[in-house]
């Protein structure tokens, strides 16, 4: 096993046989639904969070999720069981901006300084993004590198993934907490179907959409824009036929781009809610 051990949350977009190759710590982030609180784990989806909102619904007014970070005690646990046999540890989590997740590890991390060698991080990415940074952090670990050369690649890959989707309501987002810039443009925007981009982390409106046949074909010319890209992810949340229609368009127009479909993640749905179309790209890390 290698030395370094590379933690992140639920969010992360990560294939099973992935997490499993190189023994990466997933550990599950909090829904937050009126008084309940779930685990995003085996068998909570997206879907399960929408259901739980309408169940949750008073009134007609919907009572809109929140995003928590599991008690500090319990990342403790986790950071002690793995120090017992790595030396060093790499956690990378979901945006700082979207979740409490890299507040609460990096709180856990300075309650064990001198215990252990932790190096918690900000993403600033979310999904798809987060996995690939994590599998990459493995696959630095795995190779040999310490705990300073594996955060040192992760820091280098950061600014090579970009993200944005196609969101039908921007009500979830208006209602966060964590607008950041896009507060100033809200006003313009609401109760229109708009495309989402992250900048430093932060999930930004970009431009109105009209149709959803826009869509496929502006996804695709987001992605025709990188010169390389290496990886290529899809999510989405009731737009099959959509992604359907982007999956054909890159085989038509840029087959030798492979692009692989990803789930929801709640973490996520809890600030573009449902009806969404995205994509991640990593440019050129390969």
């Amino acid at each position: 096993m290698s030395k370094v051990r590379i933690v992140t949350d639920s969010d992360a977009s990560i294939p099973a046989e992935i997490i499993e190759k190189y023994s990466i710590e997933v550990i599950p982030q909090v829904l937050k639904i009126g008084r309940e609180r779930f685990e995003d784990a085996d068998g909570f989806s997206a879907d399960r969070l929408f259901q739980l909102i309408r169940e949750n619904q008073s009134g007609g007014r919907i009572l809109l999720p929140e995003v928590e970070a599991p008690d500090i005690s319990r990342l403790m646990d986790v950071y002690q069981r793995l120090g017992q046999d790595a030396e060093e540890i790499v956690a990378i989590h979901m945006s700082s901006s979207l979740s409490p997740m890299w507040s609460q590890s990096r709180k856990a991390a300075d309650m064990m300084m001198g215990r252990y060698r932790i190096r918690v991080m900000d993403s600033q990415t979310t999904a798809i993004g987060l996995g690939m940074l994590a599998e990459l952090a493995a696959e630095a670990a795995e190779g040999g590198a310490d705990l300073y050369e594996v955060a040192r690649i992760v820091n280098g890959a950061i600014p090579h993934i970009y993200v944005t989707f196609f969101a039908e309501t921007l009500y979830y987002l208006e209602r966060s907490a964590r607008l950041g810039a896009a507060q100033s443009v809200l006003g313009t925007m609401l109760g229109i179907k708009a495309m989402v981009t992250m900048e430093d982390g932060q999930l930004i409106p970009l431009e109105k959409v009209q149709t959803r046949e826009d869509v496929a074909e502006k996804l695709y010319d987001y992605i025709a824009e990188f010169a390389q890209n290496e990886r290529i992810g899809l999510v989405q949340h009731r737009y099959e036929q959509t992604q359907e229609q982007l999956l054909e368009r890159l085989e038509e127009g840029l087959p030798n781009i492979s692009a692989k479909v990803w789930r929801y993640p709640p973490s996520l749905a809890a600030h573009l809610g449902p009806s969404v179309m995205g994509v991640i790209v990593y440019e050129g890390l390969y």
